[in-house]
């Protein structure tokens, strides 16, 4: 019998910045000089990332791309991130990012722990990484943006920021490129349906506008 939600939710129990930081200031230099013997990184525009909350919203192509946004984001901001369960579940590796301050959300599940997580983070001026499409896009490939994003920024009265990464290739430059913080609009006090994905749709059309800049 699979394990219930509320099980794994005190499993790995919210963990605030500040329990989070001495793990994230220990492993942050150590991953940044594995990543950066294979990877090197170029960064336009950082100073569009708010000093504040806000929603960091990156294209996804690649495993290596939560790292590789946090290095962008410089050592200082600790972001969080919000990942697949399952990178939670893998010995060791899990612990690591449980320690650090990754969420864990499970896709096909009606679960509200990464919501409240969420908002939680961004309620206490931290910056929430999230991949609006949801998964890994290979070369070629193209999929809908997801909402989740849109809803943590309309909740949270944050803006979002668009990041757009060019595809990891070993011993190559990786280009980074942030695009300018905007909040998304709505007509009413709630948003539609409609609006959600309009909204995402935008979001999405954002991030690959940066393309034309990452040269």
């Amino acid at each position: 019998m699979a394990e219930a939600p509320k099980n794994k939710e005190k499993q790995f129990p919210y963990r605030s910045k500040e329990q989070c930081v001495r793990w994230y200031r220990w492993i942050y230099p150590i991953a940044f000089f594995a990543y950066r013997l294979i990877y090197g990184l170029k960064v336009i525009g950082r100073e569009n990332i708010p000093d504040g909350p806000a929603v960091i919203c990156p294209r996804h192509c690649t495993n290596i791309d939560p790292p590789m946004v946090c290095f962008g984001l410089t050592r200082k901001r600790h972001p969080r991130i919000i990942a697949k369960q399952e990178l939670l579940e893998i010995p060791f590796l899990g612990r690591i990012l449980y320690n650090i301050g990754v969420f864990g959300v499970r896709r096909g599940e009606n679960d509200m722990s990464p919501i409240r997580n969420g908002l939680r983070c961004l309620k206490e001026g931290n910056q929430l990484v999230i991949f609006p499409e949801g998964t890994r896009v290979r070369e070629g490939e193209s999929v809908q943006a997801q909402t989740g994003a849109i809803m943590f920024a309309l909740k949270a009265g944050v803006p979002l920021v668009p990041v757009y990464l060019t595809r990891a290739k070993k011993f190559h430059r990786m280009t980074m490129v942030f695009g300018k913080p905007y909040m998304p609009q709505i007509a009413g006090k709630r948003p539609t349906p409609e609006e959600y994905r309009k909204l995402a749709d935008e979001l999405l059309e954002n991030i690959y506008a940066l393309e034309r800049q990452a040269v």
